[in-house]
């Protein structure tokens, strides 16, 4: 395997391969969709469904000899196998082809390497960079050739492989150690926001669902946001206020996809901790997609297998403006349009009531003295109207859930009055 990165704009050949054993179908429109966002162009695409992978090349012989016939007919330099090769499987393969060829997993770690902004993002992607390479340093390297020995040059010496092993082992190691200071940082501030019982919420769901134009739309931010696949890939969180609760964190996650690679989601680490940790997930999904069905599954699958499987969770159907496919008409869930900005008021009444639980209306009667309980009812978003006696007492009339209730009734010279629905 040759470790150089292909350049951006090149065309190439797109090979879904699938066996009998594969769990997904073929998705040329999926695999499509991820070259185009790593910059590289489709110019053949190809499914090939095959009983058994072939041990040298993942191929039959005779495949691979039409495959290069069809690759010097085009002139094409590059192909994508929407698969995972062994290293020697790749190596063998490339050799045979006199081309690249990337797998599945090489084109995420591509895209991810192009939209890391922040530090940390940098790191875990160089991190999974690394666990990737150091798995497929297999001597196809142009200079693997045993270095001389030393004590008057005698012996065949150490393997270039095995120095390479050894240097990327070494960078692993410092790269981890790197993290660990992130995930430190980051479980502070958990341990600093559970102290404060301040409410979290993340937004999970496939990627390109619309999460990032839900989470700007939510909390009037400015995060980048794009119609391709993992067009936002660092975490941002916002706070954001909710009715009855008061002002909670809402945090924007990377977006997950089918046969997510292993390595990213170790290296993702600390940032999926802040998924597993939340207090709510909202699960983004997209209304108008045709498989929004198997979306769901695979991203259901990531979040148990990340320890997120049992958090309450609200569906979020999104692109309603683009219509709402039959096989998700009759989920339950809120429709919104995250693009034109509908179904916000539902979706945040749902927030309020699955954070802050079951509420109640009531009267208040506060004394003159008590400003501070005036302002925390009125941040919670709990008041409904106000008006004030010729004492200087404030009637308000709020809506309250337990926890709330329970601070006012230990408050000195407050009066609380349920109020009872007209019939």
């Amino acid at each position: 395997m040759f470790f150089d990165r292909p350049e951006a704009g090149l065309e190439a050949m797109l090979l879904s391969l699938r066996f009998d054993h594969s769990k997904s179908p073929h998705n040329l429109a999926e695999f499509r969709e991820l070259v185009f966002s790593s910059g590289y162009v489709p110019k053949i695409e190809l499914a090939i469904t095959r009983h058994e992978p072939n041990p040298r090349t993942g191929l039959g012989s005779g495949k691979v000899a039409e495959l290069r016939e069809e690759l010097d007919l085009h002139d094409l330099s590059l192909v994508i196998i929407d698969c995972e090769l062994t290293a020697s499987q790749q190596r063998n393969l490339e050799m045979a082809l006199d081309r690249r060829v990337l797998t599945r997993t090489e084109l995420i770690l591509t895209i991810f390497e192009q939209r890391a902004q922040t530090r940390e993002g940098k790191l875990q992607v160089e991190l999974a960079l690394l666990k990737h390479a150091q798995t497929h340093v297999v001597g196809g390297w142009s200079h693997l050739d045993r270095q001389r020995g030393g004590v008057n040059m005698r012996g065949a010496g150490e393997l270039q492989s095995s120095i390479d092993k050894g240097l990327i082992h070494r960078r692993i190691f410092n790269v981890e150690k790197r993290l660990e200071k992130v995930v430190q940082h980051r479980e502070q501030h958990r341990r600093r926001r559970h102290r404060n019982d301040v409410l979290t919420i993340a937004l999970v769901g496939y990627t390109n669902a619309g999460k990032s134009t839900l989470f700007n739309a939510l909390t009037a931010s400015e995060v980048y946001s794009d119609d391709r696949l993992f067009a936002t890939l660092d975490p941002t969180t916002r706070r954001i206020a909710l009715p009855g609760v008061g002002t909670g964190l809402i945090a924007d996650t990377v977006g997950f996809i089918r046969d997510l690679p292993m390595s990213l989601v170790a290296a993702f680490k600390a940032t999926l901790e802040e998924v597993s940790q939340a207090d709510l997930l909202l699960h983004v999904i997209d209304a108008s997609a045709a498989d929004a069905g198997r979306m769901i599954h695979d991203v259901q699958d990531i979040l148990t297998e990340i320890g997120a499987g049992e958090i309450p969770t609200i569906n979020v159907l999104n692109k309603i403006d683009q219509g709402v496919h039959r096989n998700v008409e009759c989920m339950t869930g809120i429709h919104v349009s995250a693009l034109e900005r509908t179904g916000f008021d539902e979706l945040l009444v749902a927030l309020g009531a699955h954070l802050g639980g079951i509420t109640q209306l009531f009267e208040v009667h506060l004394p003159p003295d008590a400003g501070k309980l005036r302002a925390w009812l009125y941040g919670l978003g709990a008041v409904k109207d106000e008006r004030y006696e010729n004492d200087g007492t404030a009637t308000l009339c709020v809506d309250l859930n337990d926890s709330s209730l329970a601070r006012l009734r230990n408050a000195p010279g407050v009066d609380l009055e349920p109020v009872v629905a007209a019939t």
